[in-house]
């Protein structure tokens, strides 16, 4: 039997194939058993069909069992972690069947988009995997926030009384030079091409990276026709395609990480941020990222970007202090080390009984779910074609 089993579709990129991977490595790391299974949902049928350069990397690692899944081939694990809760939503073209003492499906995704609207029902969800895989998930916040949205469909729902955030290893991002060295500043980002992660006008998008006296922008991964029908001036930007270079070498040229994102959508963590940290950049963030980062980083809308940057040009040797300090915590609270002992924490805990606070109330969750259903999202096109095909359920 394996000790742990990871279940996604390979063609994510970005935060959840680089977290998931660094489970893996926690996982081999600790000397665990672990297979790795691919499925296929049309969630991201509009994306390049092949493998992620994460998931292409983890298939090259002769320690990693390939697993491949069929109804009468059944998935056999300790602990079976399904990732990303919209594969699920969206429902699975791979027969998937588990035969596992826990099933976690770790939330990679908040169910609420930034507008309040529902982007995914977890009651659906967690109905849909029973079907597809006889299991009953366990849902893993990667967030505090991300639990305390999910909290609103308990008890329909199991909530794990853990979360399970992402992890690092503190050695592979180690930087090489020290922010607020010299009197030119380097102000950038790093994330997929998404104009979700970005403002949603073009005087937004120029506050968010201002351009400012002896001050260079560095961008990797922007949807540059996107910003620029937006009437967004790049000019003056460094721009690279997403993952042109290695991640931590990018970052380790940014004295300053900046990140604020469309007012729609949402972060359920943050990953290119924590990986700002761990590469002694100070991060300038949207202020809806302070219930995950808290004192770690400086918050403002993009029209307060200039103002802090001037702030933290004043007095290098605060940014300096404030950058080390923020290192210091990722690196503390997300080794991995750390995955070990919170697994078997994982298996000797019980579903979350404590209500704690809600992001919205019951009837809330019915009204927007109700929403949801009148806008065509509850039933994603092929799941509407499955119900109404022969033997459907």
């Amino acid at each position: 039997m394996l000790d742990a089993a990871c279940v996604i579709d390979p063609r994510f990129c970005g935060g959840t194939a680089a977290a998931m991977a660094s489970d893996i490595a926690a996982f081999l790391e600790a000397g665990l058993r672990v297979g790795l299974a691919e499925v296929r949902s049309p969630y991201l049928d509009g994306a390049p069909d092949r493998r992620s350069p994460a998931i292409a990397a983890l298939c090259e690692d002769p320690r990693i069992e390939r697993l491949e899944p069929s109804a009468d081939r059944p998935v056999t694990a300790r602990s079976v972690f399904l990732h990303h809760p919209m594969t699920f939503f969206y429902g699975i073209r791979t027969p998937l069947r588990l035969r596992a003492e826990k099933t976690f499906l770790v939330a990679h995704h908040l169910p609420f988009r930034g507008d309040g609207s529902l982007q995914y029902d977890p009651i659906a969800t967690a109905h849909r995997v029973a079907r597809a895989t006889g299991a009953r998930p366990l849902w893993l916040p990667v967030s505090g926030l991300c639990r305390q949205q999910l909290r609103s469909f308990t008890p329909f729902i199991r909530l794990g009384a853990l979360d399970w955030p992402n992890v690092f290893d503190p050695a592979a991002w180690t930087p090489a030079r020290q922010a607020f060295s010299s009197r030119r500043l380097v102000i950038g980002r790093h994330g997929r091409a998404d104009p979700l992660k970005w403002p949603d006008t073009a005087t937004g998008i120029a506050a968010s990276l201002p351009c400012l006296p002896d001050t260079e922008i560095r961008v990797m991964g922007c949807p540059r026709a996107d910003l620029e029908q937006m009437g967004a001036d790049l000019s003056d930007w460094t721009i690279l395609d997403f993952d042109a270079q290695p991640v931590a070498g990018f970052l380790d040229g940014l004295d300053v990480f900046v990140y604020h994102f469309h007012p729609a959508s949402s972060e359920s963590f943050g990953r290119t941020v924590a990986e700002a940290m761990l590469m002694g950049a100070v991060c300038v963030l949207d202020p809806r990222l302070a219930p995950t980062f808290g004192d770690l980083a400086l918050y403002c809308p993009p029209s307060g970007t200039a103002g802090v940057i001037e702030k933290l040009r004043r007095d290098p040797a605060a940014a300096r202090t404030l950058a080390a300090r923020a290192r210091a915590a990722i690196a503390q609270r997300h080794s991995l080390a750390s995955v070990p002992e919170r697994l078997a924490a994982l298996h000797n805990a019980a579903a979350a009984a404590a209500p704690g606070p809600r992001y919205a109330p019951p009837l809330e969750v019915l009204r927007k779910t109700l929403g949801m259903i009148r806008r065509g999202e509850y039933f994603p096109a092929h799941l509407a074609a499955r119900r109404r095909g022969p033997g459907a359920a």
